[in-house]
């Protein structure tokens, strides 16, 4: 029954992201097709929900909620736990925002980049598929009534992975622009 309740929702999973992966539209012919600095400015420059993980830790954490049981009466622990149950499934929501703010900037930096290797692309769908499916797992166990602390855990190292290889392709790519700039100037 168990490896029921997990494989059917991880089914589920990956149907949906490989559906919504067969969806995402095909990478524009030229290399500043539709990409303007505007769009990568605003996906580079959002709130990264991420580097709030310390605290979401504390307040998830079992020693939290064995102090609130010890200490508080029974109706106020449990609106304790249904609120932080609420601000882990907000957080979720943060973590997906960042990830596809990454992923959009990861999707402009390829449109800028003079040649991607079909690697990168792979490696791109692979991470895609991942985050998903991990996604999917923690807010099934949100929804169940669980705190899947180690999932999420994992979940926010992807994301913050994910953002600092986006920071570094940006540096590379702005090193590599003022190379030209540079360049241009002196000829």
């Amino acid at each position: 029954m168990t490896d029921l309740v997990i494989f059917i929702p991880l089914a589920i999973g990956l149907l949906g992201a490989m559906g919504w992966l067969l969806a995402v539209k095909q990478k524009p012919a030229g290399p500043s097709a539709g990409i303007s600095a505007a769009d990568a400015l605003e996906a580079f420059s959002t709130e990264r929900h991420y580097a709030h993980f310390r605290q979401i830790r504390q307040a998830l954490s079992a020693t939290d909620a064995e102090y609130l049981a010890a200490n508080a009466p029974p109706e106020v622990a449990r609106r304790a736990l249904r609120e932080r149950r609420a601000v882990a499934r907000g957080f979720l929501k943060g973590l997906h925002e960042d990830f596809s703010n990454l992923a959009r900037l990861g999707r402009i930096i390829a449109s800028l980049s003079p040649q991607v290797s079909r690697q990168q692309e792979t490696e791109r769908l692979i991470l895609s598929v991942k985050f998903q499916l991990l996604y999917s797992v923690v807010w099934l166990r949100l929804s169940a009534g669980n705190l899947p602390l180690h999932q999420l855990e994992h979940l926010t190292g992807l994301v913050g992975r994910l953002a600092t290889r986006m920071d570094a392709a940006m540096a590379e790519i702005s090193a590599l622009s003022a190379g030209q700039v540079a360049r241009s100037i002196e000829t």
